[in-house]
């Protein structure tokens, strides 16, 4: 019995640790199986990622394709090539924008040359109408001037002591009318001085008032006007009211 019970005793004990055996070499299998399947899930994972990567480049490579045809360029270019071209275009984008920055800048010099030239205009007919004012400095004291305006319709003298005047039209002009009288009796006056005042438009009756002048052997000066202003004798006047 007792070696029965030994028997069955040592039986035990060796069927308890095959079993204990067993439960431990199942447990080492299922964490194996665990780690594998971890593995392949984030070797899956990595995959997507990957392929998205690439799906994603093949796209933006495709982008670069088409902006190169549309700007007439050859598709599928290499990195290099790519590099040079996007410089390429780089130079000649800088240089659109400086050719439309100096386009700009012409086009707002041309609109300041406008708004110039109408102020010119505008202060050239303020000038053509602004008094003329008739300046005696350098006349000698002892000259005693005469003045006769010479425009397109004729001859206007002066009386520069007061506002009298006198018009003679063009066709009148003549060394037996009344401008030849006028002529005579300025000549008869010691140191007279005739001062032909020129408009711009009295160059043809200037050049008729000078031939009869010369025919009346008087002394002649001439005194080109600027514009179609007033004439002002405040000067002239002032200087005789002195002397």
């Amino acid at each position: 019995m007792s070696v029965l019970a030994c028997t069955i005793g040592s039986l035990v004990v060796l069927l308890a640790v095959m079993s204990l055996s067993a439960v431990g070499v199942s447990g080492a299998a299922q964490e194996a199986a665990d780690e594998s399947l971890a593995q392949r899930a984030a070797d899956r994972l990595h995959f997507e990622h990957s392929r998205a990567t690439l799906d994603e480049a093949e796209a933006l490579w495709r982008e670069v394709d088409e902006a190169l045809v549309a700007r007439g360029l050859e598709a599928g270019l290499g990195p290099v090539d790519l590099v040079r071209a996007v410089e390429r275009e780089k130079v000649r984008g800088d240089a659109a924008r400086r050719v439309s920055d100096l386009a700009a800048q012409l086009e707002a010099i041309d609109e300041e040359r406008e708004s110039i030239e109408a102020t010119i205009e505008v202060l050239e007919s303020r000038r053509e109408t602004l008094p003329i004012l008739i300046d005696p400095t350098g006349l000698s004291p002892t000259r005693k001037p005469f003045f006769v305006e010479c425009d397109a319709g004729g001859v206007t003298a002066y009386r520069a002591s007061d506002d009298f005047r006198y018009f003679v039209p063009r066709e009148e002009l003549s060394a037996g009318g009344d401008f030849g009288r006028y002529l005579r009796r300025v000549r008869a006056v010691p140191g007279a001085l005739l001062v032909l005042l020129v408009r711009p438009d009295g160059v043809r009756t200037l050049s008729l008032v000078e031939s009869i002048v010369r025919g009346a052997g008087m002394d002649v000066a001439r005194l080109p006007l600027p514009g179609k202003g007033e004439l002002d004798w405040s000067l002239l006047r002032r200087a005789e009211g002195e002397d």
